[in-house]
């Protein structure tokens, strides 16, 4: 029988143990491939009922076969895997996979080019491991494969800002110029690793910023391209990513909460502790010194298979930050885009003290993966990972994320002045994907902005009056003090509301009272946006006096002027009506103390 290379921990044997129990529980004989029950998903795929096998999982179940010593049943589940791809040349899908078995690529609403890089990547550990131990026949389908996916992803040639799959593309496309022998795929692959490193330091930092899971599949990559590929320019490359990456990782790691403060570009939740690949990356670098000696790896998971392979190391003076984070405010540039002819930065503010943060972000939009504005607490008594206390803004269309809302703020400490709008054309559900041109009619039953408040031991203190407010939460360690000064969409008589529950307070702004469905022309709106501030503010600080919000609008312009409990002074210009994404980055102008803010970039 195969002997697999050890894992050289008992930590990566636990994590390895952890991938085999997920995906022996979800083996399906029968398909010969991972089965799971379906759920929704806006994007991509249609199969939403029933039971669904995915190709990217079933890859990484072989991996986890393959690490622990089966190649028997690995080749079973890669003969299935391998004759789903895509290996027409002429083909607009060549060298990728459906996400199911279920649903070809045709069908599927877009096909996901992304999945040439997301199995390029596994196959590409099978073979970079486990080639000895497949069979001749199938070791030539899995370099195959390789080849397809690794051409896909040369012939997409997707922008180096796309960070995550810029970096796996690029691991996939060296390793298969490296093992297969191709010197072109290889050439490509070293000019790739410099755009992509030229990228980061042209923009400051990362386009998809302070984002868990899509750091975690970054970090992934880089670290395999110094494991596994020989071409000194690679390695070379990819250390100054990795170690862009770990700076940019503790910039907003919070130890006494065990979080990551905002803003974000990209998560899919609002608790590292569910993100175990996260969590065993950070406990690896760490050397499993406290805390990351006990980090709850709450489920079984096929994808921590890949932290158990690669070997995770950090800087110095990263495990320091990591075990004992700093404390105080930074801002920190995160990339370019431009608008009316300039470059507008997207930037990011985070504060951090022992028991909470909270970080915002100079203009970003409401897609269900941003976090404009995040932030968390620890009670006294809390352990870490345990207790998730979390305060996020959303705006919402029909209790789902809403693209085409558009936020702009300015922070200084615990404070922040922000404003809302929305862009025509825009997004949807999906910031891409589901488009609402200019001039298109859409219905709903409900616009609303959401300031979601999760602490079982939250409480209202005081007047409920949100708008204009102030409304003063009680969270134990911190007061929490939301405002909104302003709100209009169109004609219509906005509605604030405090909505208290079990573990939750939302403070909540409708702009379509009542409970009948509009269509609405986005675009023709009369004027759309909401302002107002809101404070952290620690409960054994002085609470000092929120004076109101001034807003002044005019023309296509708001300004927002607000003196916090501190005394500093906050100015906020935002559009006033409902224009491009352009335009919104155009009006942006965020002043502290009448001394507009210039984050810097990461340290070159």
């Amino acid at each position: 029988m195969h002997q697999p290379k050890p894992t050289t921990t008992d930590f990566d044997r636990r994590l390895i143990t952890l991938a085999r129990q997920s995906g022996d529980a979800a083996w399906d004989p029968a398909a010969g491939l991972i089965a799971e029950p379906s759920a929704y998903n806006p994007i991509h795929t249609r199969i939403w009922t029933g039971t669904r096998h995915p190709h990217r999982e079933s890859v990484l179940y072989a991996l986890t076969l393959l690490e622990t010593g089966e190649p028997a049943r690995a080749e079973v589940v890669l003969d299935r895997v391998l004759a789903a791809q895509d290996t027409e040349d002429a083909s607009p899908t060549y060298g990728i996979w459906s996400y199911y078995a279920e649903e070809s690529l045709a069908e599927m609403a877009p096909p996901d080019w992304n999945w040439a890089d997301f199995l390029g990547r596994d196959l590409a550990f099978i073979l970079f491991r486990h080639a000895a131990a497949l069979s001749p026949e199938c070791r030539g389908r899995v370099e195959t494969a390789l080849r397809h996916a690794a051409r896909s992803i040369v012939r997409r040639n997707v922008t180096m800002g796309y960070t995550n799959i810029a970096a796996k593309g690029t691991f996939v496309t060296l390793a298969a110029g490296q093992l297969l022998h191709d010197q072109q795929l290889t050439g490509y692959a070293l000019e790739r690793v410099g755009r992509l490193r030229d990228q980061i330091r042209d923009a400051g930092s990362f386009a998809e910023y302070n984002s868990p899971g899509y750091w975690a599949i970054t970090l992934e990559a880089i670290i395999a391209i110094r494991q596994h590929v020989e071409a000194p320019a690679a390695v070379e490359g990819a250390d100054w990513i990795a170690e862009r990456l770990w700076r940019h990782f503790i910039q907003r790691w919070h130890r006494p909460t065990g979080q990551l403060s905002g803003p974000m570009a990209r998560s899919y939740g609002d608790d590292l502790a569910d993100v175990g690949s996260v969590l065993a990356l950070l406990a690896k670098a760490a050397g499993r010194e406290a805390p990351f000696d006990d980090v709850p790896l709450r489920k079984p998971s096929l994808s921590l298979v890949v932290p158990a392979i690669l070997d995770v190391a950090a800087p110095e003076y990263v495990i320091d930050a990591l075990v004992d984070s700093p404390t105080g405010q930074l801002r920190e540039r995160f990339s370019h885009t431009t608008a009316a002819g300039r470059r507008h930065p997207v930037q990011g503010t985070t504060w951090r003290t022992p028991r909470a943060t909270l970080g915002t972000a100079n203009t970003s939009e409401f897609w269900l993966q941003r976090r404009p504005l995040l932030g968390y607490w620890a009670g006294t008594d809390d352990r870490l990972w345990q207790q998730n206390r979390h305060v996020r803004l959303r705006f919402c269309k029909d209790d789902h994320d809403f693209s085409s809302a558009v936020f702009s703020s300015v922070q200084v400490a615990g404070h922040v002045l922000w404003a809302v709008g929305f862009i025509s054309p825009g997004g949807d559900e999906h910031i891409g994907l589901h488009k609402i041109e200019a001039g298109q009619p859409f219905t709903a039953r409900s616009l609303k902005l959401i300031f979601e408040v999760r602490d079982p031991d939250a409480a209202v203190r005081g007047p409920r009056t949100l708008l204009p407010g102030p409304v003063e939460l009680d969270a134990g360690p911190v007061r929490l003090r939301i405002a909104v000064a302003a709100a209009r969409f169109g004609d219509l008589r906005p509605q604030a509301r405090i909505e208290p529950a079990e573990d939750r307070i939302d403070a909540s702004v409708e702009l379509l009272p009542g409970p009948a469905e509009r269509e609405l022309i986005m675009n023709q709106v009369d004027g759309g946006y909401l302002v107002g501030s809101f404070s952290m503010i620690e409960s054994d600080a002085p609470a000092g006096s929120t004076g109101p919000v001034e807003v002044a609008v005019d023309g296509a312009v708001l300004t927002a002027r607000w003196t916090t409990p501190d005394g500093n002074r906050l100015e906020l210009s935002a559009p006033a009506r409902i224009g491009t994404a352009e335009q919104h980055l155009a009006a942006y102008r965020g002043l502290v103390d009448d001394v507009e803010v210039e984050a810097p970039p990461l340290a070159r």
